[in-house]
């Protein structure tokens, strides 16, 4: 399975950032509830996989950080997603599937 990249560029389209002859109030709203989110509903070992990962570390190297194997931070990094999913849900900022 090829993985992606976890990053503010994967949010839905009108979300993705500011236009130029728009403010950008939605989109740093968006940015608000994100950090809110995982600051208060990820576990702290959910919340550290998520942030190296947006920063472009390879879940291999998060797993030797953390001193845990590969397919535990997949995990974290899975149910943290998720429960992002649910939190942001609630905010009106991810659109339901």
């Amino acid at each position: 399975m090829k993985h992606r990249i976890l990053s503010y560029d994967m949010l839905p389209q009108e979300l993705s950032g500011p236009e130029p002859d728009k403010p950008d109030y939605r989109y740093a709203a968006m940015r608000r509830a994100l950090h809110r989110a995982m600051q208060q509903e990820l576990t702290p070992k959910q919340r550290i996989c998520l942030e190296k990962r947006m920063a472009g570390e390879k879940v291999k190297d998060i797993a030797d950080e953390l001193g845990v194997s590969s397919p535990t931070v997949t995990q974290h990094l899975h149910r943290g997603a998720d429960r992002l999913k649910h939190a942001l849900q609630y905010s009106c900022f991810y659109p339901e599937s």
